[in-house]
């Protein structure tokens, strides 16, 4: 699964929150939305976009459905991240001289480019 995905997935706040819970123990629908105070319906559409993204899956207990977290792709965004932290800054050598240039880091008043 592409890592864009489960960052947007992760996007919501509830979502992130529900990650975060569920990082701790299983949770079934209801007992989220009664922590959310929203209905299960709600909790349902988070549930199927973060098991969409592939950050939680769900696992039958008797009558109900129980979520956990990936563990493995939590790891992948986290070392995602942590390569993204790690990446040097360079300085900035953009086009400016260049007539293909498009960033807007000059103002119209500067006719020298």
């Amino acid at each position: 699964m592409d890592i864009s995905q489960k960052i947007k997935a992760l996007g919501h706040p509830v979502r992130l929150k529900i990650v975060e819970l569920l990082m701790q123990k299983k949770m079934c629908v209801r007992s989220l939305a009664r922590h959310f105070e929203v209905s299960e319906p709600t909790v349902s559409v988070h549930l199927k976009v973060l098991k969409k993204a592939g950050l939680i899956i769900g696992e039958k207990k008797s009558y109900y459905m129980h979520y956990r977290v990936v563990r493995e792709n939590i790891n992948e965004l986290a070392e995602f991240f942590h390569y993204l932290a790690a990446t040097p800054e360079l300085e900035q050598n953009c086009c400016h001289k260049s007539a293909n240039c498009h960033c807007k880091c000059h103002t119209k008043k500067d006719k020298s480019i």
